[in-house]
Formats: C-alpha cells, sequence, structure tokens
C-alpha cells in the first residue's frame, strides 16, 4: 500500500533498508498484489531489453514525475550501472514515499539467477535423473516459458542435449537447468513437478496460467484477476466484475492515476471463452 513517511524527524536517507538482491526483487515482483516496475536508463537500453510489464522513466525525467506514481501498489526501481536507482530511491524518500525497493541494477538482475529461484520435487527429480542417465546425449533440462502478460507466462519442460546461445545455467540437485536469459524473469517461485497426467511440469504458483473452471462468473473473475488486472495495475487501472445477467457480465473500468473514469462493460459467455476483452460505453 502506498505510505507518506514522517519527515518530521528529518532521517537521513538509509538505502540499505530498502535494497533487495535479485532473487528479493523477482519475488516482490511475484508476490504483490499490484507492482509497479519502473526501467530508470535510457529509452535506447529499454527498447534492447527490460523486464516485461516495467515501464521506462529515465533518471533525468524521474523528479518531475513522482506524483503521476501510484497510489496504492507497491514501487519497484531498477536501472544501469551509473546509480540511477539511488538517485530514485533518495528521491522519493525525500518526498514522503515509503512503499518503494530497488535493486542494484537491470544487469545484476539477470546475472545473479540462482537455483534457489527454482525447487523441484522428489518424483520429478528421479523421473528426470533416470531419463538423463538412460542417454548418452541429453545434457539436462530446458524451461520454456511463453509469456501471456507482463505476470503470466506458460510454463514447459523438455529434456534437451543442447541448448540456445546465451541461456543461463542454473545447476539444481544435480541437474542442469537452462533458460533463456530474456523470460528469466519469470523463473523465481518455479516448481518443477509431475502434474496429475504423469507429466513433467514447471508451475508457478502466481505466474502461471490457471485454467479455466467452474461457474461463468468464477472464469471471468479468474480472467481479470490473472490476465487483465496485473496489466492495467502498472497504469493505476483496475476492472471490478459487478455482476451477471442473462449470461452477460458487467463490470467496472476504473482507469487513471490522476483522472478516474468509469465504464459499464458487459461480457458475454462466448467472450469469455475466446478470451475477448468484452464491449462497454463510458457513463
Amino acid at each position: 500500500m502506498f505510505e507518506f513517511k514522517d519527515l518530521t524527524n528529518d532521517n537521513e536517507f538509509n538505502a540499505s533498508d530498502y535494497r533487495l538482491n535479485s532473487r528479493e526483487f523477482f519475488e516482490k515482483r511475484r508476490t504483490s498484489k499490484r507492482p509497479y516496475v519502473y526501467d530508470l536508463r535510457s529509452s535506447e537500453a529499454y527498447e534492447l531489453e527490460n523486464i516485461p510489464g516495467s515501464h521506462n522513466l529515465p533518471i533525468e525525467h524521474f523528479e518531475t514525475s513522482i506524483y503521476q506514481m501510484p497510489f496504492a501498489g507497491d514501487i519497484l526501481l531498477y536501472g544501469g550501472e551509473d546509480g540511477e536507482v539511488l538517485t530514485a530511491a533518495e528521491i522519493l524518500y525525500d518526498n514522503g514515499f515509503d512503499s518503494f525497493c530497488f535493486t542494484d541494477s537491470f544487469e545484476a538482475l539477470f546475472s545473479s539467477a540462482e537455483a534457489s529461484y527454482l525447487s523441484i520435487k522428489d518424483a520429478a527429480q528421479k523421473q528426470i535423473k533416470d531419463q538423463l542417465q538412460n542417454s548418452d546425449s541429453l545434457t539436462g533440462v530446458q524451461i520454456i516459458v511463453e509469456p501471456t502478460s507482463p505476470l503470466k507466462a506458460k510454463n514447459r519442460i523438455e529434456l534437451v542435449e543442447s541448448t540456445a546461445a546465451g541461456s543461463k545455467k542454473l545447476n539444481l540437485k544435480g541437474i542442469n537447468i537452462f533458460s533463456e536469459r530474456k523470460t528469466a524473469s519469470y523463473l523465481e517461485g518455479t516448481i518443477i513437478e509431475i502434474n496429475g497426467e504423469g507429466e513433467l511440469e514447471p508451475r508457478n504458483p502466481q505466474l502461471s496460467i490457471s485454467k479455466l473452471s467452474g461457474s461463468l462468473e468464477e472464469q471471468i473473475q479468474l480472467m481479470l484477476d490473472e490476465q487483465v488486472n496485473p496489466m492495467l495495475a502498472s497504469h493505476g487501472g483496475n476492472v471490478m466484475l459487478e455482476g451477471i445477467k442473462d449470461s452477460t457480465a458487467f463490470w467496472w473500468w476504473l482507469s487513471g492515476l490522476q483522472h478516474e473514469r468509469y465504464y459499464c462493460q458487459t461480457w458475454s459467455r462466448g467472450d469469455a471463452q475466446r478470451g475477448h476483452p468484452g464491449s462497454g460505453r463510458s457513463i
């Protein structure tokens, strides 16, 4: 939640109170209900590579933009190698913000990826090791991440002979785990296990896409929670389901950080099945 800090004691800024290591940063991003990630590097660096769902706010524009920051949620900052995050963090602190944290740099987030990001169930570990030991060519497993939104992705796992150049290599309980660098931000919190069909599955409780089930209302609420609101949250928006009448769902859209507009939207059963955003009118 957004909080203003009491400045009456004029305490000095202590960076260590707000600094997170790579694993803590990704864990915060994964578990926060409303994470707002800001990339303080140049627009050119941001375009080349960034964390999915982050917003580019170059440090030279940061101080003039702080009052457009969200009023609820957690602010997460990362930058380059020039100490931008320390400047930005101190600006937030000096202006009364207290619900924020930062990591040292973008590159550190990926170079510091480690096996502690992952866990593996005993049955899955045994199955993988048995298959690797019975093969002369297999070298490990590749976790393949297919992002569907900034905070959601479909994961699958394959035993591989070789991996793409530039992939991250982690060793988890004697097993080589490979993952593409560009999707490494989805790894933290992943559990490798055997699913109900007896197949190996990498599952992330917060970041994996859940299968739609239950009533129409439950399916729509799940889609809003997992796929729609995480994207809107970075802009201060939120969609709330109002109710369902004659197989049509009505929902409210609250949009904007400084200005709010309200919409009455409709969503049919067919829209939900197709993942359609629905239609609506301004009121």
